[in-house]
């Protein structure tokens, strides 16, 4: 729209200037070689318009005799430089692939068409990486960092080459070099959070990982469940160095930034009742029930009340479950006590919906064994026991990363290492092998129930 508007503004100022030329035509003379010219303004300004357009032809007439070469040199160039873009793509994604005979393939003939650039010596350091040439991917990541603008991806590589060579000193040099560059880069922080935790550097992985949860690298609640874990670590190492009184506000820390770490408020706890502040100690565990019932608590509440008369015991656990006294954990902790205190009517009553569940769990059949076997005799309980072996396994601290089973919560798995990857689950259960598992031991109890009601030869 705009370049119609223009070109009619042109027209116009040409057909003003024709015009006022018409109007006013005046006249011109003059002498040249001998000749005489008299001529109109008009047909002056027309010559010398023809004039400058044959001018401007020629010129461009003979440019483009004489710039031909380069001009066919330029597009041989631009189309050298266009195989080699298209080179360097196809080794790019081939690398992201993990094609490395298509990845070496591309990078070569990239270097073939292309000049010396950053982005090429990533390709080739890449390539050398992913066919396992270490030594040369770490010579392009090294002069990588001449360039500024592929600095820290040199940084990133020499890191990741170092950590695969279980070479953390050098890694945490490049990851503080790197960090100089990118503060928040996600991989730095990550990295250097992990290397810190796991050479024991814990304040600075705690300030690292304060650091990624401000600058929204990890969500807020992960950020701030690591950071608890770190802390509960610095908790247990003053601890092991005898100085109690950080041991005691570092768990304290770990509680209130993640309430869910039974772990840090057990720690507290313990050290608690060390110093004789009981009933602080037990105000913890009342708390941490309410929020989210669970065995280790049960057990510490019941160390912590180790001295109280049995009965007295049962009447102290119906107030400390009040709230949740209807949940799974608090139900079991009511028949504990009330096991304690020989009140086998109130222990089963606590216990009738669990057992009725198909199967069990296998402490419920224990608990229900006690009962009968207090209640009855040690006969009556067999039949509990032995439905325990095939009942659902007692929930336990289960590691996310390999499976293994831990006796208790641990900031690293005892098998693997992984950190804060143990959490309270029930082990796997095959669920379809217990009815054949329950008719064995069934035709099992019978063939020794007819064994034991027929006579011996000796007797007859």
């Amino acid at each position: 729209m705009w370049r119609g508007i223009f070109f009619f503004i042109k027209l116009a100022i040409l057909v003003a200037i024709a015009v006022w030329l018409a109007n006013n035509p005046g006249q011109v003379a003059f002498e040249w070689l001998g000749y005489r010219i008299d001529t109109s303004m008009a047909l002056l300004v027309l010559a010398l318009a023809v004039l400058a357009v044959v001018v401007i032809l020629l010129y461009r007439l003979f440019r483009g005799i004489f710039g031909a070469p380069g001009g066919v040199r330029r597009g041989f160039g631009r189309r050298r430089q266009r195989r080699g873009q298209e080179a360097l793509t196809q080794g790019l994604v081939a690398v992201h692939v993990g094609d490395t005979k298509g990845a070496e393939r591309w990078s070569r003939k990239a270097a073939d068409l292309l000049e010396p650039q950053p982005v090429l010596k990533l390709l080739q350091a890449q390539t050398a990486q992913l066919s396992g040439d270490e030594s040369t991917a770490r010579k392009h990541y090294t002069e990588m960092l001449q360039a500024e603008e592929t600095r820290v991806l040199g940084l990133r590589g020499l890191t990741m080459l170092a950590l695969r060579e279980g070479n953390e000193a050098e890694a945490r040099e490049h990851l503080d070099r790197a960090r100089a560059l990118q503060p928040d880069a996600p991989w730095v922080l990550g990295n250097l959070f992990e290397l810190s935790e796991k050479s024991g550097d814990l304040p600075t992985a705690e300030a690292v990982m304060l650091e990624s949860e401000r600058q929204g690298v990890l969500p807020k609640p992960e950020a701030q469940r690591k950071r608890a874990v770190v802390i509960y670590e610095r908790a247990e190492a003053a601890l092991v160095e005898g100085d109690k009184e950080t041991a005691e506000s570092k768990a304290r820390a770990a509680a209130k930034l993640e309430p869910s770490l039974v772990a840090a408020t057990l720690l507290q706890v313990r050290l608690l009742a060390e110093r004789g502040r009981k009933r602080k100690a037990e105000k913890l565990l009342e708390e941490a029930w309410q929020r989210a019932p669970h065995p280790d608590l049960a057990d510490a509440w019941l160390e912590l009340n180790g001295d109280v008369a049995p009965l007295d015991l049962a009447k102290r656990a119906a107030a400390f479950v009040q709230g949740r006294s209807e949940e799974r954990e608090s139900r079991i902790l009511l028949a504990r006590v009330d096991l304690r205190a020989e009140l086998w009517g109130e222990a089963r009553r606590h216990l009738t919906a669990l057992s009725a569940e198909s199967p069990p769990e296998q402490r419920v059949c224990r608990l229900m064994a006690e009962i009968e076997e207090g209640e009855h005799d040690e006969a009556a309980g067999k039949e509990w026991l032995r439905r325990a072996t095939v009942a659902v396994p007692d929930p336990a601290w289960l590691c996310e990363t390999c499976g293994a089973i831990s006796p208790s919560w641990t900031p690293h798995c005892g098998a693997c290492g992984s950190l804060d990857s143990l959490r309270w689950r029930t082990p796997p259960h095959l669920a379809p092998s217990v009815p054949a598992v329950v008719e064995a031991v069934e035709a099992e109890t019978v063939d020794l129930d007819e064994e034991e009601s027929s006579p011996s030869p000796a007797a007859a």
